[in-house]
């Protein structure tokens, strides 16, 4: 087999085993359509890596917008909290487990990061 090794940060390594060379090499040549060359190869590889590049970049961006909204969710349940002159989180206080809007910052707050 063949062993690569991916990534290596300080003492750590992470490593790649391909177990079937020859099984591989026969796939991609069949998935080129029976091109032979090179070049068909590298021109799918990056196609394929300029798409993730824009789902990464789309994601990214989408998961930085939800859970900023699931943050301006819970600080607007606090200012609630604060007009009406309750006792403030930081000085004991726990009103705030009783407000429906800090309530749904939280949970779209875990929904976001399960999801993202």
């Amino acid at each position: 087999g063949l062993v690569l090794c991916l990534i290596r940060l300080a003492s750590q390594q992470a490593m790649c085993q391909i177990v079937n060379v020859s099984h591989l090499k026969s796939a991609v040549l069949h998935h080129a359509s029976g091109h032979l060359n090179g070049t068909n190869l590298e021109t799918s590889v990056s196609l394929r890596n300029r798409y993730n590049i824009y789902i990464g970049l789309a994601l990214a961006i989408s998961s930085s917008v939800f859970i900023g909204c699931s943050f301006i969710l819970k600080k607007k349940g606090l200012l609630q909290l604060a007009k009406k002159g309750v006792t403030r989180a930081g000085q004991g206080g726990h009103a705030y487990l009783k407000e429906w809007i800090w309530w749904a910052g939280l949970l779209s707050m875990v929904f976001y990061k399960t999801c993202f």
